[in-house]
């Protein structure tokens, strides 16, 4: 068996093998492409494959930034195990071991002092390990020296049916009536719009501006105004181009618990609906927001342990 980098040859046993390794998070040629290949952060050395004769047996996927991003900066010591894979005749050979020492060594020789599983900010395709589909890869991490930062959890819910709260129409009417102002965003908002996201949430940023300059930030994107004319809150789908894909969503700390947050996810929800799009569904979340969702009507599907590493 050799471990070695991915190729452009391997492009079409590589989206194979994903789909044997990962079944409850498989990949298309688009997909693999935009989300792993073209990525902006990718280095064929942090995607390694084992290869025996002519076939596939695993690969393990990592990143590390090679350009900042612009609220992180380059996370200098930060590296993640974006997703790993052995073929489930090969397994308990010593592959996945094999996998994941290389990579680790490539990480690390690029200064990676810490690794986390999944969730790497720009491309994720979970934010840890499922706990159901993949339960023998949170033990073999685990054996791996790789520990448990909590549980987190993926939330959907069919909008069949859906009928707007009384709850929210009265929120809404007595927020109307206090000078807030809700509505989808319009180009000329982008200003204001993105002055609030780099104090309240600049991680969102770069979503919400690709939403936009993509052409689908008009349809997609629910925002709420203060008396003052300020933006406090935003509710946005299609975060990577999926029209029901919920996310990201934010409310201003100065604005929480007036019942913002339910006003923008109902207008977005009932835009949907308008839209013809009746399931939506987001892939991470956790602690009290669980509560929140459950809440609105939203239902867990996966959960995750989210696992790491110190490497150094």
């Amino acid at each position: 068996m050799v471990v070695r980098n991915y190729t452009a040859v391997d492009e079409a046993a590589a989206i194979e093998l994903w789909n044997r390794c990962l079944t409850s998070d498989t990949v298309d040629k688009n997909n693999f492409y935009r989300r792993v290949v073209c990525d902006i952060n990718f280095d064929p050395d942090q995607y390694l494959v084992a290869e025996e004769g002519e076939k596939l047996l695993g690969f393990a996927y990592g990143t590390k930034r090679r350009v900042p991003d612009e609220a992180a900066g380059m996370q200098q010591d930060k590296a993640w195990l974006v997703a790993m894979g052995v073929d489930p005749t090969h397994r308990r050979k010593g592959v996945g071991t094999a996998l994941l020492t290389a990579l680790e060594a490539a990480l690390m020789a690029s200064g990676a002092k810490t690794i986390d599983v999944g969730p790497y900010p720009n491309n994720y395709f979970f934010p840890g390990v499922d706990q159901s589909a993949y339960g023998s890869g949170e033990a073999f991490l685990a054996s791996r020296g790789y520990t448990s930062k909590g549980t987190c959890a993926s939330m959907d819910m069919n909008l069949r049916g859906y009928e707007t709260p009384e709850r929210y129409l009265e929120k809404k009417a007595k927020l109307e009536a206090a000078g807030y102002k809700f509505g989808s965003l319009k180009l000329q908002d982008c200003v204001p719009v993105f002055d609030f996201l780099h104090k309240n949430f600049p991680y969102w940023l770069p979503n919400v501006r690709e939403n936009i300059l993509q052409g689908r930030g008009e349809e997609t994107i629910q925002l709420a105004w203060n008396p003052n004319g300020e933006a406090v809150g935003f509710a946005m789908r299609a975060m990577d181009g999926t029209p029901g894909r919920f996310g990201p969503f934010g409310v201003a700390s100065t604005e929480q618990g007036t019942g913002i947050g339910g006003v923008l996810f109902d207008n977005l929800i009932t835009d949907m609906i308008k839209c013809r799009i009746f399931y939506t569904w987001f892939l991470w979340t956790g602690g009290r927001n669980l509560d929140i969702y459950g809440t609105w009507g939203m239902k867990i599907y996966r959960t995750y342990m989210m696992m790491s590493k110190e490497v150094v």
